[in-house]
């Protein structure tokens, strides 16, 4: 029996009377009322059976009549009034079903007792801790959940670009003394508001079952849309410990998004790399930047030309478009991966290539912002004007939109014609300006396939001490949108000008390169030997 802690109401009343107030004391012509009496009690915490409970008694007396008492736990959230009818005696006796407590915890029960003519007391009981030892001879509780060993999904990202419905596969081994019920369930919704719920409910019948359940269950989510989705796998044994094991599954939520304007699977096999840097980006993919969940914007000067064929690349997890050497790409132009303007639908993007025109949404040559929202499947190209410092008189000498260099000259010791290749030569292999695009230069040259740098310069009668063209930055700090390494070859003034390196290829061949002056885009292919 714990001890009893009263908090007895006259006490209060002639404390407050030594005690001055600012406020008079009224007394009532029939005097104070009697207080109820608190005796006798006790509260113990119980382990029965696979439950806790807490049991609660009480010996109460009042001349009056006890009209109700209160019994109170915070940590339990107990909260239990008891109607007396104005008894005299009145004996509480009673049990609460508890949680166990994940650390040990001195709890006590507060007692408020009221009697018939308004006099009340309160009291608090300490729980005596009971709960060591289970009340049921021979019970041997359960107090581990089940054990869930996922199996599949191993997939758990899709690019879901097919008509087909995307197969979800969920595998788990399940195992406890007693296993009561199993739930396999796939939830979600697509991009355009369709919702999904799968789900389904599993009762082992045998022994062996409930021992040990291998659960094998496939999902279809809906075909050609994109969506977000989780899944879980929830079991509950007999003694209703629970244990849900889950995560989370997308269709359509792209990691990487590439433009390619290779015209032919020959120039994405034959694109230029940096062997020197172990990076690419001087050939015909480009990274881009990805803008909010599933947005992705690069910026790209359009041909508008009948040549032109606009693919995008998606790459999910981690997958790359290129080998660890770069020099291997991982796609080809109609792989399942790949993505065009739709010729129907101006402004969509289709993964039906069959229904493709890869162009971009504009009936114009020039330089665009090109956005392509995956979930929306559309494409959008905003026109801009590129900017660079071309009245910089060491990094463009002698360039002007109205007088523009007629070429730029290719310079290497390993490029044919180039005669030792640190200054252009009548032999020069040259990139021409386009005519009809103010940036553009473009021309071919041959490599003995050493792994040396190569540079571009202005021509010679303009060139003084600045205009050479090589890599705008140490290789180690060039890196595309997604962190890998690529090559940025652009205007840098003086060819010692940190950090004094060309690009590099090393291997020996015809490459037709062309240049664009504002976007610093070196677009480079291997066409024979």
């Amino acid at each position: 029996m714990k001890k009893l802690f009263l908090e007895l109401a006259g006490i209060a009343i002639a404390l407050c009377c030594i005690v001055s107030c600012s406020e008079p004391l009224l007394f009532s012509d029939t005097g104070s009322p009697d207080l109820p009496q608190l005796q006798d009690a006790s509260a113990q915490l119980l382990w029965i059976g696979p439950e806790y409970k807490v049991a609660v008694q009480a010996q109460l007396k009042d001349e009056d009549g006890i009209s109700k008492v209160q019994l109170k736990n915070g940590e339990w959230q107990l909260d239990t009034t008891f109607a007396v009818n104005n008894q005299t005696t009145y004996v509480v006796k009673d049990t609460f079903l508890v949680t166990k407590d994940v650390n040990p915890t001195k709890h006590t029960i507060e007692f408020t007792i009221t009697n018939n003519k308004g006099g009340v007391v309160k009291g608090n009981v300490e729980v005596e801790d009971l709960s060591a030892e289970n009340q049921v001879p021979g019970y041997n509780p359960d107090l581990l959940p089940p054990s869930i060993t996922m199996i599949k999904p191993t997939v758990t990202k899709f690019l879901g670009f097919t008509s087909a419905p995307v197969n979800v596969d969920v595998e788990a081994n399940i195992t406890d003394a007693e296993i009561a019920s199993i739930e396999v369930k796939v939830w979600g919704e697509t991009a355009d508001g369709q919702s999904v719920d799968l789900s389904e409910m599993i009762t082992p019948q045998n022994t062996t079952e409930k021992t040990a359940y291998h659960v094998v269950k496939t999902f279809a989510l809906p075909a050609g849309k994109v969506g977000q989705y989780q899944y879980i796998v929830r079991s509950v044994d007999a003694s209703g410990n629970k244990k849900t094991v889950g995560g989370n599954i997308t269709v359509g939520y792209v990691d990487r998004l590439y433009l390619s304007d290779a015209e032919t699977d020959a120039e994405v096999t034959n694109q230029g790399y940096d062997n020197g840097g172990n990076a690419r980006g001087i050939g015909t993919l480009l990274s881009m930047k990805k803008q909010g969940a599933n947005s992705f914007v690069v910026d790209y000067y359009y041909r508008n030309e009948a040549s032109d064929n606009i693919r995008f690349v998606a790459f999910i997890g981690n997958d790359k478009p290129f080998t660890t050497n770069q020099a291997a790409p991982t796609y080809t132009l109609n792989g399942p991966n790949i993505l065009g303007q739709s010729a129907t639908t101006q402004g969509t993007v289709t993964t039906d290539l069959s229904s493709a025109n890869f162009k971009l949404p504009v009936s114009q040559k020039g330089y665009y912002h090109v956005l392509v929202d995956m979930t929306a499947r559309t494409i959008t190209a905003t026109p801009f004007t590129p900017s660079r410092p071309f009245m910089d008189p060491v990094k463009y000498p002698g360039w002007s939109e109205s007088t523009p260099w007629p070429y730029l000259a290719v310079i290497s010791n390993i490029v044919v014609g180039s005669n030792g290749g640190w200054s252009e030569t009548a032999t020069s292999p040259k990139l021409m300006k386009e005519a009809g695009h103010s940036y553009l230069y473009t021309g071919t040259f041959k490599t003995t396939g050493s792994a040396v740098n190569i540079s571009f310069t202005a021509p010679k009668d303009v060139i003084g001490s600045g205009g050479w063209f090589r890599l705008t930055a140490a290789r180690a700090n060039m890196k595309d949108d997604y962190g890998d390494f690529i090559d940025i070859v652009g205007a840098v003034g003086p060819s010692g000008t940190s950090p004094n390196y060309g690009f590099s290829h090393n291997m020996a061949g015809t490459f037709k390169a062309t240049y664009d002056l504002a976007l610093q885009r070196l677009r480079l292919i291997r066409t024979g030997n």
